[in-house]
């Protein structure tokens, strides 16, 4: 039997739909070999295929006259129209055959090559799923692409799918739309945070926008837990700084404690030698004696007649250095803010002590000296000069740690005499 003659017999139906849905199949592969980036000899081929099937299903089709579109062919049979038409019908049903096996084996390639090689479909599969939001448009507003999570956050902040990447950006950027590259934080309804990042670009010489939003959640979490420390360290810091100068106050107390504990000492030593002056009077110089008794009764008077109501410092270091037998004797501006005036008082009160103590001393200069870089003091006392270095211990380092908190430097020297020198920087704090 020929195809002529199959074409008008009950063979017709299977024999063209057959061929039919090869020729369909290939149509599909030769598109899907142009999208994925196939070889030009593998495009070439499925061209010349499709071809082939094309013309051995236009042949038999141009044998079937409209007039004879039955199953039952009529007798006798209408001329064939094309030598194809007149092979045995055998030879068509193996070309199908062999196409179906031809395909079955593109097929097989073509799922092995997009398993293995990246294409459209599989770098959109990838970009949907990637845990940031991606997305572009065209200057117009319209979306060239967007994945599955920038579809989602779009959705979530303004209610409906990305459809016009200028009104989510209205939404998103309300203050920074125009801007060049734009950036937001975004909190969805799921307690995540997101931050979105759009800016201008251009592929292959087109303007277009890429906007990026990024999960950043835990980032969100750590500063705030890192804003939360650092506001109980600035409280802390307030209150060390509140301790520190309730501390100064507590070391000039400390010292002045210091002092007053010598010259109470001292009362004894002096009342041991009243009694001794008083039974062997020969052996003591009167008027040494008398000038101690002096200072120590003058120091008791005034410590008695003592109130707790707040004085100023500077006045209570002279009048304690007075009382314990120095004279204070200031000149240039004294300053009438702290912390140069408490520094000063404190100063004064440490080397009046060390005068009565190490150097059997009865005065103290004091010379002040401003500038535009800051507050200078000079502090000599007289009496016996150091017979060694002078090392800083006591009331000297609790002062060179009150000076140096400030901001200031402190020198002290030996020879001929005591001297000691405090600079204070303009605008300590």
């Amino acid at each position: 039997m020929t195809i002529h003659e199959a074409i008008f017999s009950t063979l017709r139906q299977p024999l063209l739909g057959v061929l039919y849905l090869l020729l369909t199949l290939q149509m599909a592969l030769f598109l899907a070999s142009f999208r994925d980036g196939r070889s030009d000899r593998l495009r070439l081929f499925l061209l010349l295929h499709l071809l082939l099937s094309f013309a051995c299903l236009w042949f038999p089709f141009m044998d079937i006259d409209s007039n004879y579109f039955q199953t039952d062919a009529p007798i006798p049979l209408p001329a064939a129209r094309s030598a194809f038409t007149l092979l045995p019908v055998w030879t068509l049903f193996l070309y199908e055959a062999l196409t179906a096996l031809i395909l079955a084996a593109v097929f097989r390639d073509h799922i092995r090559y997009r398993r293995d090689h990246p294409t459209f479909e599989s770098i959109k599969e990838t970009m949907d799923l990637l845990p940031a939001g991606i997305a572009f448009g065209r200057p117009d507003g319209t979306v060239v692409f967007r994945n599955l999570t920038m579809n989602r956050l779009s959705c979530s902040l303004i209610g409906r799918h990305m459809d016009d990447l200028s009104a989510f950006e209205k939404a998103v950027f309300p203050e920074a739309v125009n801007s060049a590259e734009r950036s937001a934080q975004a909190a969805l309804p799921d307690s995540t945070v997101w931050q979105l990042t759009a800016k201008e670009t251009q592929v292959d010489g087109a303007p277009y926008t890429q906007l990026i939003a990024t999960d950043i959640t835990e980032q969100a979490a750590i500063t705030r837990e890192l804003e939360e420390k650092n506001e109980k360290l600035r409280d802390l810091h307030r209150r060390l700084d509140l301790y520190n100068r309730q501390a100064d106050r507590i070391i000039i107390a400390q010292e002045l404690l210091t002092a007053r504990m010598t010259v109470h000492s001292e009362v004894g030593n002096v009342l041991l030698e009243s009694r001794q002056y008083l039974r062997q009077s020969a052996s003591f110089e009167e008027e040494k004696l008398l000038q101690t008794l002096k200072y120590t009764n003058t120091y008791l008077l005034r410590e008695y007649e003592e109130d707790d109501t707040e004085r100023d410092p500077l006045t209570d270091a002279v009048e304690t250095a007075e009382a314990i037998g120095v004279d204070v004797l200031i000149s240039g501006p004294v300053p009438a803010e702290a912390p140069y005036r408490p520094l000063l008082a404190a100063a004064i009160d440490e080397c009046a002590s060390n005068a009565v103590k190490h150097a059997n001393g009865d005065q103290l200069t004091v010379e002040i000296r401003s500038t535009e870089a800051g507050i200078t003091y000079l502090l000599r006392s007289n009496g016996d000069a150091p017979k060694e270095a002078i090392r800083e211990s006591g009331g000297l380092l609790s002062l060179r740690q009150l000076v140096e908190k400030e901001g200031g430097t402190m020198q002290t020297e030996a020879s001929p005499a005591f001297v000691l020198t405090i600079r204070l920087p303009d605008g300590a704090p």
